[in-house]
């Protein structure tokens, strides 16, 4: 179970620096190619959903937690300086964190993916009475 919990921690580390990355290669060949923009839109509400979430992810941390997040990050992996204890739970709350991010971003890509195939289905509406009849 641990390293299960280890290879998803890994490739959410990698997908969340990719995303940012792929969102400006979507946007550059969108703009070349005058083409669709809905893989940017995907791409771009994944991003922002990610750290929106992991903002939020982040307010959740208990008060008693007075490190700062770049304090957190460096005591997650600097167990001499900080202790184990700090350490341990800093590797913690760096998890959390990080799971929420890819979770928020999936949820706020996904729900842009089904907003554009519902917004592709609908029919426009004609407002001109001689073509409705």
């Amino acid at each position: 179970m641990i390293v299960i919990i280890q290879l998803l921690l890994v490739a959410s580390f990698v997908f969340l620096a990719a995303m940012p990355l792929v969102s400006l290669v979507l946007l550059f060949v969108a703009i070349c190619k005058r083409g669709p923009w809905g893989s940017v839109l995907k791409a771009l509400s994944f991003v922002m959903g990610s750290c929106g979430s992991g903002a939020f992810a982040w307010y959740l941390v208990p008060s008693e937690w007075s490190l700062s997040f770049r304090t957190t990050l460096e005591a997650a992996v600097n167990v001499e300086k900080y202790g184990h204890a700090v350490e341990h739970t800093a590797e913690n709350i760096l998890v959390f964190v990080t799971f929420a991010c890819v979770i928020g971003g999936a949820l706020c890509a996904g729900i842009t993916a089904g907003s554009l195939k519902l917004w592709s289905t609908v029919k426009p509406v004609s407002l001109d009475r001689e073509t409705s009849r």
